[in-house]
């Protein structure tokens, strides 16, 4: 059975809306909400609202944007909307996509905070469920502060709801602060998450999830701008997920991303869909399909139809795919037919386009924050990091993934020292988890960024647009216009 944020249309109708003008108003938003989360029942309705947050954030236009279209997966010569500079590394303060971005993330900060401040005041027959709550809530804000982190850098560390007065008084924090922060929620949430949910609440966040995104943190601290080398640590947490015993390497790719597999032995953390409930289906299948695609045709169709915000998958990707690499053909479609009969030859993501789609044209597919592949992959990445052993531990687990893209496997001879495992780590990611919302965020923290985007639009000419100063993105104007001592990232005015 599939956990689904069934409350979540009461809480976010009732408890957290906001008007425009006060978006508006402040970056860190308030509401009061008088007469409830007076219940036990009260407040698992708000924490369902809390989970809402991960779908707006995780599977949003700006996500794809700023995570995924940034990289050289995909490109665009022509730029449809302003906000589609962020391709071509031209953006400014003003993109209409980055107000988004740090707006609804503080939004969705401030749900979680504000249900941490109220369930204090409320006694549970269980404590255990009132402290497995609270840890919820601490790993989904972690979460949205570490996406914080990465696209802006030092953000305002906000833990408790805020007047507009008061939020207007918090500058940004470092870097080092927030990350932190996250460190500390993570920690307090995989000490009281339980391991395992019964059937009604698999799709809750376990402790395995919060350890792995801990993991995850750890590694990319570890990387590029801070280069904390705290690789051992990143090691115990992800060897606590993979010794659990509780998920499983499906042999064969395809089967990821199988609806009928949703929720199976490889989620270790994903956020949860369900298409039959109003606002609640995953938009990413219909955003990634080509714009008037045919919605009847069966294979070269998507029955959601598709976007003008459809990214375009570039030649580079397409071709750095090694032959017989059965992951291309998972991930891509080549051709498409449009609704008027017209074939077109322009490449589109087809991953999660699994099942069917709900009546507004969303899917029921669930996604992915991490799956079990990204795991082992990180680990294996750690297992380098620590020490470069040939044919060892890291080498077994990338060649598990190769063969199961029906690829050969690479011994010492191929991969030689610790750098070339690095390179082949980080490419081999880039066709696994393409179209994830992991390439860009890896190309940083390894600091590829630089050379492999300068290389990859060379051949536009906008090489000269990529500086290692737009690793970050800029503080949106409307932010530093509305809060004056929130100061801009170097690079931009």
């Amino acid at each position: 059975m599939k956990f689904i944020y069934k409350y979540a249309f009461i809480s976010l109708a009732f408890l957290f809306s906001c008007s425009e003008d006060f978006l508006n108003l402040a970056p860190i938003s308030n509401r009061s909400v008088e007469g409830f989360y007076n219940s036990e029942e009260e407040l698992n309705q708000a924490l369902m609202g809390v989970y809402d947050g991960l779908q707006s954030t995780q599977t949003s236009v700006f996500a794809m944007l700023m995570k995924e279209q940034r990289s050289d997966n995909t490109f665009q010569q022509s730029l449809l909307y302003n906000f589609h500079s962020i391709i071509h590394f031209n953006e400014s303060p003003e993109n209409t996509q980055l107000y988004p971005a740090w707006s609804e993330l503080f939004e969705a900060i401030y749900r979680c905070n504000i249900f941490l401040e109220k369930i204090e005041g409320v006694s549970f027959k269980n404590e255990q469920v009132k402290a497995q709550m609270k840890a919820e809530a601490k790993v989904i804000r972690a979460l949205f502060y570490f996406d914080l982190v990465r696209y802006f850098g030092g953000v305002p560390i906000v833990t408790k709801p805020l007047s507009i007065t008061e939020s207007l008084q918090y500058e940004r924090n470092s870097v080092e602060e927030v990350y932190a922060t996250i460190i500390t929620d993570l920690e307090e949430a995989a000490a009281a998450l339980p391991q395992t949910y019964s059937s009604q609440d698999v799709g809750r966040i376990t402790s395995l999830a919060a350890k792995a995104l801990l993991g995850k943190v750890y590694l990319t601290k570890s990387g590029y701008p801070l280069n904390s080398g705290e690789w051992e640590k990143a090691k115990g947490l992800l060897e606590e997920v993979i010794n659990s015993g509780e998920f499983e390497f499906f042999p064969e790719y395809s089967d990821v991303f199988n609806i009928s597999n949703d929720n199976g032995k490889q989620y270790v953390f994903w956020v949860q869909f369900n298409s039959d409930a109003q606002g609640e289906g995953n938009p990413i299948p219909r955003i990634q399909a080509a714009n008037n695609i045919d919605r009847n045709d069966p294979v070269l169709g998507v029955s959601s139809g598709g976007s003008p915000l459809s990214p375009i998958v570039s030649q580079d990707f397409i071709n750095s795919f090694e032959e017989g690499d059965v992951r291309l053909a998972h991930t891509v479609q080549m051709q498409w037919l449009q609704n008027d009969g017209v074939m077109f030859y322009t490449p589109f993501s087809k991953k999660f386009v699994s099942g069917n789609s709900g009546p507004q044209n969303n899917w029921d597919i669930n996604w992915p924050v991490i799956r079990y592949t990204d795991v082992l992959m990180m680990y294996a990445e750690v297992l380098n990091e620590i020490a470069y052993t040939p044919n060892g531990k890291a080498f077994e687990i990338l060649n598990q993934v190769r063969e199961r893209a029906g690829l050969d496997p690479k011994a010492a001879n191929d991969v030689p020292d610790q750098a070339s495992f690095r390179n082949w780590v980080l490419n081999e990611r880039r066709f696994e988890f393409a179209f994830e919302h992991q390439r860009w965020h890896d190309l940083v923290r390894t600091d590829q960024g630089l050379s492999v985007m300068k290389n990859f639009l060379m051949e536009y000419g906008l090489d000269g647009n990529v500086t290692k100063e737009k690793y970050l993105y800029p503080i949106p104007s409307r932010v530093i216009q509305t809060s004056p001592i929130i100061t801009q990232n170097p690079g931009f005015q």
